[in-house]
């Protein structure tokens, strides 16, 4: 697995460097390999696959558009993720200008079904569950929410989440409390005995 995953960082190094020259079966390549990765973050944040599309599609156009501005002692991943998380934030505060849908528009059995008395594992892995903790993730603030996401859902170190949103490691683990102690605070209710 490790040479695997030294294989891939050595030909997505190589790719980088022909895109720098312009070579676009280069670019398609890069693309092919990381859109996997775009999409899963941007449509964890924005729980919505069509503007989660839109916005893998321009985080592309933009990594092209600035290519010869990638430093490569930085992770084309870190660089790439922050272009993703930054239209993901504009997506997101576009949507709380407009009124996203929030946990009053969940079906209610869904919610009732969490006070069955599962218990917490067999919970978290409840797709209702998933439902919940997505549509209140809509009501957290956005840089909470994509701090939560890029911690918590997408499994990165603090350290990654600052470099990717360019904010300190304390800002990053004061976001992610103030938003697991929101999420706790709604979940409970609901999971308690």
């Amino acid at each position: 697995m490790e040479r695997a995953t030294s294989l891939q960082t050595q030909n997505a190094a190589e790719n980088l460097e022909r895109c720098r020259r312009g070579d676009l079966s280069a670019f398609r390549s890069l693309v092919e390999e990381f859109q996997g990765y775009a999409f899963t973050l941007a449509f964890r944040v924005l729980c919505n696959e069509e503007e989660a599309k839109d916005v893998v599609q321009e985080s592309f156009i933009r990594v092209w558009s600035n290519i010869s501005r990638y430093d490569p002692a930085v992770k084309f991943t870190t660089w790439m993720y922050s272009i993703v998380i930054h239209l993901c934030y504009d997506s997101l505060r576009s949507k709380k200008r407009r009124g996203a849908a929030g946990l009053g528009d969940l079906d209610p059995s869904l919610l009732s079904s969490l006070s069955a008395g599962d218990n917490p594992e067999r919970l978290y892995s409840n797709k209702e569950l998933a439902a919940v903790i997505a549509a209140l993730t809509e009501k957290l603030p956005p840089k909470q929410k994509i701090v939560f996401v890029l911690r918590d859902l997408q499994e990165l170190s603090v350290h990654e989440v600052s470099d990717i949103l360019h904010i300190s490691q304390g800002s990053v683990k004061a976001n992610l409390v103030y938003a697991r102690k929101f999420l706790r605070e709604q979940l409970t209710p609901f999971i308690a005995d």
